[in-house]
């Protein structure tokens, strides 16, 4: 809560006064008189404070008060409230001997990305109560600038898909703050949550359940990122695939195959419908949640998946299509320049102006088959790509492709899992083919082994789950004891390969903008509950 730094008993009258500025001034009770005292408050303002979503605030509400004429055994407690909501009111207090206040202002809630302002009121009072005041209240303005780490708008996190939060943070300190489990579908035999993606001051989910007869009945739900209250959903028409969301921050995306319209656009707080991108796309087509970048969207698109297309973010507005080769289960990978995108032995790159066809980067390390599951490509640091390599003699290796030169930099010796975390120049990636789960922290211009971290014996942890999320100062990954299925969720130092922290229950991580962790885990024969987990 917001404190007052000095409180100290009032001896007579207060002294000291202090100039005002934009946003301050002062009061003087009406009809002040040697028997009715005045009190005069100027705050220096206004309040001012520019933040990136999780770092500590730091405002500060600071002023001088004076008093004169007051009547024996009178007395003055300050009261500073916020109308708006978005301070922490602290508890009236005693006004300083000194004559001058401050107070180190909180926040009430999560303080989303965007600019916050009001007015905070300080109201000279007569008791501890306020039951009587000296004078009316003093208005003083307040501004507050939070800038957002970015959402986690589709597979990997954003157009880099590399995995990276660029911000640091004790995991120790991290608390659950809600959670919330797939609901029941009628006739559903299994209940799931897929993939979600963040938008500001929003989860994004889609969960179903799988019937006998193995169709799917999906909803698409949004959840308030403070406390996890319901904000809306939508249902999706039976007989319809359901790909996991995407967002571009403000909009929330949802992919259907099997009908006349490939994406659906959502309003991320209210659900309003924003516009459908008209495209008849065959539900098993090899089609991902698109990619956002700079105000576009990017997805692969035809009858089977056959095209990429590039569409406006806000409107839906076509900007350009053209044919892909191969259909790998993936999403498009952005730079200022280009679109990236994996075919077998091949990194195809793109315009992202007008779809031309600019030229490729051969992976001869590969057998030019389609690489089995889903993937995407990191774009690296160093004007690099970081791509899976695969071939059914050596399994699948994780290498570099540096962009300029169109050459590949470096295949690494050992097999590595398909998702993986690029930044702090590494490669955080799981490790196949272990006794236990571990993971190898690989340096982006060699790939030599930093570090490698292994889970411990005692806690029989087998393989690692899901995908790997790293920051600054962290890396979090899942694993799970394959022969009882329990698993563990943890932080470990990005420097060191020191575990930080852990709990029970691993599964897939994302972090949104403002910093909220969120984990979907398996508590039945799926991915089906999720937690969220907050710094105070």
């Amino acid at each position: 809560m917001a404190a007052l730094v000095v409180a100290m008993s009032l001896a007579g009258c207060g002294g000291g006064g202090g100039g005002g500025g934009d946003g301050s001034g002062s009061t003087t009770a009406p009809g002040s008189s040697s028997s009715q005292g005045t009190v005069a408050i100027t705050p220096k303002g206004p309040v001012v404070a520019s933040i990136t979503a999780g770092e500590s605030l730091g405002a500060v509400l600071e002023g001088t008060w004076q008093a004169s004429n007051l009547p024996a055994g009178g007395a003055v407690h300050l009261k500073v409230s916020d109308p708006t909501g978005t301070f922490t009111n602290p508890a009236v207090q005693q006004a300083p001997a000194n004559g001058a206040f401050r107070y180190d202002l909180a926040p009430k809630n999560l303080l989303l990305s965007g600019e916050h302002t009001g007015q905070l009121e300080i109201t000279a009072c007569r008791d501890a109560g306020c039951s009587q005041t000296w004078a009316p209240a003093v208005r003083v303005d307040f501004r507050i600038s939070v800038g957002t780490l970015g959402e986690w708008e589709t597979l990997n996190r954003d157009a880099t898909h590399a995995s990276f939060v660029p911000t640091s943070f004790d995991p120790t300190a991290l608390r659950m703050v809600w959670e919330w489990d797939a609901p029941e579908v009628a006739g559903a035999v299994e209940r799931y949550i897929g993939r979600p993606t963040t938008t500001n001051g929003s989860l994004v989910v889609v969960s179903g359940g799988t019937t006998s007869d193995g169709s799917q009945r999906n909803t698409m739900f949004a959840f308030n990122e403070y406390d996890g209250s319901p904000l809306w959903s939508r249902p999706v028409p039976n007989g319809v695939s359901a790909v996991a969301p995407a967002s571009n921050g403000a909009l929330a995306y949802l992919v259907t195959l099997g009908s006349d319209t490939l994406i659906n656009a959502y309003d991320g707080r209210t659900g309003a419908a924003a516009f459908n991108y008209t495209q008849a796309t065959q539900r098993l087509s090899a089609v991902l949640a698109p990619t956002h970048d700079r105000g576009q969207l990017f997805f692969f698109a035809g009858a089977n998946g056959e095209e990429l297309h590039a569409a406006d973010a806000r409107t839906g507005a076509q900007l350009w299509a053209s044919p892909r080769t191969l259909l790998q289960s993936t999403t498009p990978t952005l730079d200022s320049g280009h679109v990236y995108y994996q075919a077998g032995n091949e990194i195809a790159s793109i315009d992202r102006r007008n779809g031309a066809y600019v030229g490729s980067i051969w992976d001869m390390d590969s057998d030019g088959a389609i690489l089995p599951g889903s993937t995407t490509i990191a774009l690296g640091s160093r004007n690099n790509l970081i791509a899976r390599t695969y071939h059914p003699a050596r399994g699948q290796r994780l290498s570099s492709f540096d962009i300029a030169s169109r050459t590949k930099q470096w295949i690494t010796s050992d097999r590595y899992g398909s998702f993986y975390a690029v930044g702090n120049g590494a490669v955080y990636a799981t490790r196949s083919g272990q006794a236990y789960a571990t993971i190898d922290a690989l340096d982006e211009a060699t790939a030599r082994i930093l570090w490698t971290w292994t889970a411990p014996v005692a806690d029989n942890q087998t393989r690692t789950l899901n995908n790997v999320v790293a920051t600054r100062n962290m890396v979090f990954v899942s694993t799970e004891d394959a022969a009882t299925g329990r698993s563990l969720l943890w932080a470990i130092d990005a420097k060191t390969g020191q575990t930080a922290w852990r709990q029970e229950e691993g599964g897939y991580i994302v972090m949104s903008g403002n910093r909220t962790l969120y984990v979907v885990s398996r508590r039945g024969t799926a991915m089906d509950h999720v937690r969220a987990f907050r710094t105070p």
